[in-house]
């Protein structure tokens, strides 16, 4: 990473038209998608068996994804921010009177057939004027008031890797196949990076991402396979997990920095982004490695700051880019999925404090990727976490609940107060708001579901929106969404839910299912 800038093979040198290998931006369309809820014959409308809550109450959490996992505050580069009037809603649980907003399905639109056995469609975002949404090879960007349809932008392949992290103006990377370098099953490595302004869907730059190889130069004739993105400072880092990382200036385009062979064999691992840009560093001996988690100067990929990680430990993750905090499970796991071991750490690397949480006791789901766990959120000097679901208090209550905690990042104490989701509901945090959390609860067999805040300070609650009870419209919106495979956005009072994967046997049986639902008050 101490290398100098160097610009990309190819890349430009000012905006101008998207390139035409991916066509123009498609004019907006004349009717708005139809926002009525008559819909035609989907997938099965269910009640909500207590399997059903644990599978779709996990999954809404993946728009955390990368973003709101890494994110401190709403107001942070690169995560939406919320709208003025969360602030004076009033619900259940919050301790004032006077009925909770009732949201509705405001417009939708159906996947198209997915043409292998599964394809990749994920990726969405949101500014204060449209709504993005990753399809099968393009991306569209909608009115977030009316749906109507404003741009299309056509990619060459179908993308492979994005984040729903973004720059302060509104631009957003990712990553799409190879056309040249078909593999299994006909995709193409992960290897082509672009930008894209959000708001009026314009290409800004693509390139691909750099060789890398044994030499000391780092030349080599396979290009950096890309497994995740983060955007922070300007900068978006790509990590693959096994050949080291690289990063892009947004603004240009241009290589910041590339994956090197040294004497003393380190790379990247892998990037969270967010307030703040975070690597994991992993050095020396494959099966005894020494690693650690640095702090990077976005602009140049200098190291801010080192945190020492133990020895214990073959893998981590970040949790948080700032707060700083991380997490893994000593002796390491194949999967990379488990965490029993978290570590808050101050700006100069500094461990301020250790905690220690019992296997399974908390609903943390992680990946091999640096930034992918679910469920833990960091803010006001608290780390929040919900438990796993368990039985309801009430054994005539279908279904399982839990609850929502807190940890003092200074000492690792349990913090005073605590959220019940309620028999038969679930509480997953979506992104921090401020030093408060946006949470979603699911809905019990009877009853509403809800998206919620929960201030950081006390722990209480309220109800910013009350989700819609009705097969026609909430349960069709989201019963089609398994684990891991959606994307959940709420921004400026409006709950987004998109697909992720397109399943062709799913499509055969059941017919057209929704690609994005949007609900809101208004």
């Amino acid at each position: 990473m101490s290398q100098p800038p160097q610009p990309p093979p190819g890349a430009p040198t000012e905006f101008g038209p998207p390139p035409a290998a991916f066509g123009p931006v498609v004019p907006p369309m004349p009717t708005a998608p139809p926002t009525s809820v008559s819909l035609p014959k989907v997938r099965r409308a269910r009640q909500w068996p207590a399997f059903a809550l644990i599978a779709v109450g996990i999954a809404l959490v993946l728009g955390s994804g990368t973003v709101y996992l890494t994110s401190g505050g709403a107001g942070a580069k690169g995560g939406p921010t919320a709208g003025a009037a969360e602030g004076t809603s009033k619900g259940a649980g919050s301790g004032e009177q006077g009925p909770p907003p009732e949201g509705k399905l405001l417009f939708h639109q159906f996947a198209p057939k997915a043409i292998s056995a599964t394809d990749r469609v994920a990726g969405e975002w949101a500014t204060d004027k449209v709504y993005a949404k990753a399809g099968f090879k393009d991306i569209t960007g909608y009115d977030r008031a009316s749906g109507a349809q404003l741009w299309k932008l056509p990619l060459p392949t179908p993308e492979c890797a994005t984040t729903l992290q973004s720059t302060a103006d509104g631009v957003t990377v990712i990553a799409y196949d190879d056309e040249k370098k078909p593999t299994f099953e006909g995709t193409g490595v992960c290897s082509n990076i672009a930008a894209f302004n959000i708001t009026t869907g314009k290409m800004l730059w693509h390139t691909s991402t750099p060789v890398y190889g044994i030499s000391a130069d780092g030349t080599g004739d396979a290009h950096l396979f890309v497994q995740e993105i983060a955007i922070s400072g300007g900068t978006a880092a790509a990590g693959s997990a096994t050949d080291g990382g690289a990063a892009w200036d947004i603004a240009t385009g241009k290589l910041l920095w590339k994956p090197t062979a040294g004497a003393d064999n380190c790379r990247d691992d892998g990037y969270a982004g967010g307030p703040a840009l975070v690597a994991v560093r992993r050095c020396g001996d494959v099966d005894r490695p020494s690693l650690s988690v640095q702090t990077l100067d976005p602009a140049t990929g200098q190291p801010l700051s080192t945190y020492k990680v133990s020895s214990a430990f073959r893998d981590v993750h970040v949790l948080s880019s700032k707060p700083l905090v991380i997490g893994g499970y000593p002796g390491g796991d194949s999967s990379g999925a488990k965490v029993s071991d978290i570590y808050s750490v101050d700006a100069t690397g500094k461990e301020l404090a250790h905690i220690t949480i019992p296997d399974e006791k908390y609903a943390i789901d992680c990946k091999l990727e640096v930034g992918t766990c679910l469920g833990p959120l960091a803010g006001g000097g608290k780390l929040f976490l919900p438990t796993a679901e368990h039985a309801n208090v009430s054994p005539d209550v279908p279904g399982h609940t839990n609850e929502f905690v807190a940890f003092d990042l200074a000492t690792g104490q349990p913090a005073p107060g605590r959220v019940d989701a309620g028999d038969g509901g679930k509480l997953f945090p979506i992104r921090m708001d401020g030093d408060n959390v946006i949470a979603l609860r699911t809905p019990p067999v009877y009853g509403h579901g809800e998206v919620v805040r929960i201030e950081g300070a006390t722990m209480k609650k309220t109800v910013l929106m009350q989700l819609p009870n009705d097969d026609k419209v909430f349960n069709r919106a989201i019963e089609i969404y398994d684990y891991r495979n959606d994307d959940l956005l709420y921004d400026r009072g409006r709950l987004y839910v998109g697909d992720r994967l397109m399943d062709k046997s799913d499509d055969e049986i059941d017919g057209p299912h929704y690609l994005i639902s949007v609900l809101g008050t208004t």
